[in-house]
C-alpha cells in the first residue's frame, strides 16, 4: 500500500471526526477511527495504518475508551507480528500496554503479547522468545488471562512436540484456576475449565481432561444465567461426546446425553441434540439418540 493511500484513508477518517462540533461525540468519532484503522492494518499488512492509529488516541479525552483503543491497537500489531513473524512489532505491541489502564485492559493486552511472543518464537524457533513469553505470562494480574496465556503458550510447546513442556504449562493454568478467588463471574471459570479440558485431550492427558469436565461441570451448576448455563453445558455435552469418540468410552457419550438434558434454551438444545445425533449415528449408538429425542420435552420447559 502506498503513502498516498494511506494518508487519503487517515485524512477521510479525520476529516469526520474535525467536523464534530462536539467534544465528546468527536472523541467518539476517533475512538471509531481508531477501530478502522486498526482493521486496515491487519487486511493489508501494513503498520502504517497503526501508527496513525496510535495518533488518533491523542483526541480521545475518555480514559476507558482511549484504554480499549490501545488495545485494539495491540490486537492489530500482534497479528501482523505473528503473520510476518517479526519479533520487533511483538516489542512494539509490549510498548503499546504501557497506554493500557491496570487491571482489565492492561491484563488483556498483555495475555495477547505473551501468546503472540511464543508463537512467533515458534516460527523463528528461538527459543530466548519463547522464554520472554513465559516472564510476560506471570506478569498478568487478572487469573482468566493469565491462565489463557499460559494455555496457549502450552498448545504452541505442543505443536512443537515438546510434550513435556507443554504439560507444565497447562498443569500451571489449571492451578490458575484452581486457586483463584478473584474471578468474579463464574461464567469465566467454566470457561477456563472447558477450555482446560481441550488442551489435556490435545495433549494426551486423558484424566487430566476427565478432572476439567467434572469441575467445568461442578461449577456450571452455580450459573444463575439460563443462557450461560446452557451456552456452556452445550460445550460441555459436545466435547464429552468428542471424546466418547476418541477414547472409545461409552460413558462418555453417555455423560454428554446427562449433560444435554441440563440444555434448557431451545437456541442451545436443538444445535446440542443435532450435533449429538450426528456423532452418535457415527458411532453406532441408537439407544443413545432415542433418548435426546424421547426427553425433548421432559427437560425443556421453554419450548
Amino acid at each position: 500500500m502506498s503513502d498516498n493511500e494511506v494518508d487519503d484513508f487517515v485524512i477521510e477518517l479525520e476529516k469526520k471526526a474535525q467536523s464534530i462540533l462536539n467534544e465528546n461525540d468527536r472523541s467518539k468519532k476517533y475512538r471509531a477511527g481508531v477501530v478502522a484503522l486498526a482493521q486496515k492494518a491487519v487486511a493489508l499488512n501494513d503498520i502504517s495504518y497503526l501508527e496513525e492509529a496510535v495518533r488518533f488516541t491523542d483526541h480521545i479525552i475518555d480514559m476507558n475508551n482511549r484504554s480499549r483503543a490501545f488495545v485494539d491497537i495491540i490486537k492489530s500489531t500482534a497479528k501482523i507480528a505473528q503473520n510476518t513473524a517479526n519479533i520487533n512489532l511483538v516489542r512494539r505491541s509490549l510498548e503499546l500496554s504501557d497506554n493500557t489502564l491496570d487491571g482489565l485492559d492492561t491484563s488483556h493486552a498483555l495475555e495477547i503479547i505473551a501468546s503472540t511472543f511464543v508463537r512467533v518464537g515458534m516460527t523463528m524457533d528461538d527459543p530466548a522468545i519463547i522464554e520472554e513469553s513465559k516472564k510476560i505470562a506471570d506478569t498478568i494480574e487478572y487469573d482468566t488471562y493469565r491462565s489463557m496465556a499460559w494455555r496457549e503458550i502450552a498448545r504452541t510447546l505442543h505443536s512443537m512436540n515438546d510434550t513435556s513442556a507443554s504439560l507444565t504449562a497447562a498443569n500451571k493454568a489449571l492451578d490458575i484456576i484452581d486457586s483463584s478467588n478473584a474471578i468474579s463471574h463464574m461464567i469465566y471459570k467454566v470457561s477456563a475449565y472447558v477450555d482446560l479440558s481441550r488442551l489435556f485431550l490435545e495433549i494426551g492427558h486423558v484424566d487430566a481432561t476427565k478432572e476439567c469436565l467434572i469441575k467445568a461441570s461442578e461449577c456450571a451448576q452455580r450459573l444463575d444465567n439460563e443462557f450461560d448455563s446452557s451456552s456452556i453445558y452445550q460445550s460441555i455435552a459436545e466435547f464429552q461426546a468428542r471424546m466418547g469418540v476418541r477414547t472409545k468410552d461409552r460413558t462418555l457419550f453417555e455423560a454428554a446425553v446427562d449433560s444435554f438434558n441440563k440444555v434448557t434454551q431451545e437456541f442451545y438444545r436443538s444445535s446440542t441434540r443435532q450435533t449429538l445425533h450426528n456423532i452418535f449415528i457415527g458411532a453406532d449408538e441408537k439407544e443413545l439418540i432415542e433418548h435426546i429425542y424421547k426427553h425433548n420435552n421432559k427437560n425443556n420447559i421453554y419450548q
